[in-house]
C-alpha cells in the first residue's frame, strides 16, 4: 500500500472548529471507547491517526489519549467509514462498547440506580465532550445526553452509539422490560427511527432539546440479576483509578500509568526509571510533578494502595503473594502499610470487603 498522504478537506476544517469550541476539554484525557474497535476494523492507522499527536505510530490505541485526538480520529473514521457501517457494526457487538473496567462493572451493580450513576460519572470524565445527567420527570427516569460544543456531522452517530450503549445497560437489569422504556433523539439519527425502535424493542422519537432515555422511575431501584458485592466493589476501585487517571494533567497520567503497569508486573519502580520511560532526566521529572503538586513518591503510594485495595477485594490469592506483587519485602511489611492505608489487617480488610 503506496504511503496515505492526509487530505482532510471539510472533515478537518469540522474537527478543528469542534476542537476550538471544545477550549480546555479538547486538552484532557479521554478514553479511546469505541474509536478502538472501529479503528482496528479499518486497519489503517496511516489514515485514521492523520493529523493526530499519534500520527505515524502503529499498535492499538492507548486506553486514555487527548481529546482532541479522539474527536480527528472520529472524523478520520467517518471519512472512510459510512456511518451506517459503524452502527451496523454496534448491533452485532455483544459488549456494552465502552472502556473495559466500566463495562465490566455495570452489570454488577446493585440497582439500575448504582449502575447509571456509575456511567454518568464515569462517561462524564471519560467522554468530555458529552454532557450527562440522571433526572426525575414525573413518574419517569430520564437519563439525558448532550454535546459540550456544536459536533456537526459526529452529533448524529455519537447520539445513537451513546443511546444504544444506555439501552444496553438498562436492559442488562430490566430485560424485556425495556419495552415500557423509549428513547428520544434531538436531532435525526443516523439510522432509521423505525429499524431502531425494531432493534431495541422500545419507542424511538425525534425532537426536543436533549437526547434522552425515558423509563418508569420505579425501575432505579431495581436490582440487577447480576449484583455482586464484592465484585462491584472492586470494579469501583477499577474505575476510581480510571478516573483519577482521566483528571489528571497529561504527564501525570503518563506517569501513572507507567507506575501501574510495572506494579501490575510485580516490578519496583523507581524515580531513574520512570524517567527513561517518559524521555525525560530525572531533573525535569521531579520539577514537572513537584509543579503538578506531587512527587514520584507519592504516586507510587497511590497506585500500590489502589491496587491493594482491588486485589483484596476481588481475589483470593494468598497475602504473601499479593504483598510480593506490591513490592514489600515480606508479609509484615505489607501488614503495616495496609494499616496504615486502611486502619486495619489485610486479612480484616478482605474480610469487610468479601463478606467471607
Amino acid at each position: 500500500m503506496p504511503p496515505f498522504v492526509a487530505d482532510f478537506g471539510d472533515a478537518a476544517t469540522e474537527a478543528a472548529a469542534l476542537i476550538e469550541a471544545l477550549g480546555p476539554i479538547a486538552d484532557r484525557l479521554g478514553t479511546r471507547g469505541t474509536v478502538a474497535q472501529y479503528e482496528a476494523d479499518v486497519g489503517d492507522p496511516n489514515l485514521t491517526r492523520a493529523g493526530t499527536s499519534l500520527a505515524g505510530s502503529s499498535g492499538p490505541l492507548p486506553r486514555f489519549l487527548p481529546v482532541r485526538d479522539i474527536i480527528r480520529i472520529s472524523f478520520n473514521l467517518i471519512e472512510v467509514r459510512p456511518p451506517q457501517t459503524i452502527l451496523k457494526r454496534l448491533a452485532r457487538s455483544p459488549r456494552i462498547p465502552t472502556d473495559d473496567n466500566l463495562m465490566l462493572t455495570l452489570p454488577l451493580a446493585p440497582t439500575l440506580r448504582d449502575a447509571l450513576e456509575l456511567s454518568i460519572r464515569y462517561g462524564n470524565a471519560a467522554l468530555p465532550w458529552w454532557r450527562r445527567e440522571l433526572v426525575t420527570v414525573g413518574e419517569e427516569a430520564h437519563i439525558r445526553y448532550w454535546p459540550a460544543g456544536p459536533m456537526g456531522r459526529l452529533e448524529p452517530i455519537s447520539a445513537e452509539l451513546t443511546l444504544i450503549s444506555t439501552h444496553r445497560t438498562v436492559e442488562t437489569i430490566m430485560g424485556l422490560k425495556t419495552a415500557a422504556a423509549r428513547i428520544n433523539f434531538a436531532v435525526p439519527p443516523v439510522s432509521d427511527p423505525a429499524d431502531l425502535a425494531a432493534q431495541l424493542g422500545c419507542d424511538v422519537t425525534v425532537g426536543g432539546e436533549a437526547h434522552f432515555m425515558a423509563f418508569p422511575l420505579a425501575a432505579l431501584s431495581w436490582p440487577s440479576p447480576y449484583r455482586d458485592e464484592a465484585l462491584w466493589q472492586d470494579g469501583l476501585a477499577r474505575c476510581e483509578a480510571d478516573l483519577r487517571q482521566l483528571r489528571d494533567v497529561p504527564l501525570i497520567a503518563r506517569v501513572r500509568g507507567h507506575v501501574g503497569s510495572r506494579i501490575d508486573r510485580g516490578q519496583l519502580v523507581g524515580l531513574d526509571d520512570s524517567a527513561i520511560a517518559l524521555g525525560m532526566s530525572v531533573r525535569s521529572l521531579v520539577r514537572a510533578l513537584a509543579e503538578a503538586g506531587t512527587s514520584h513518591h507519592q504516586m507510587v503510594e497511590q497506585e500500590r494502595r489502589s491496587r491493594a485495595h482491588q486485589l483484596l477485594a476481588g481475589s483470593s490469592r494468598p497475602l504473601a503473594d499479593i504483598a510480593e506483587q506490591l513490592g514489600f519485602s515480606d508479609q509484615s511489611s505489607f501488614g503495616r502499610k495496609c494499616r496504615e492505608w486502611f486502619g486495619d489487617s489485610p486479612a480484616r480488610i478482605r474480610q469487610r470487603l468479601t463478606g467471607q
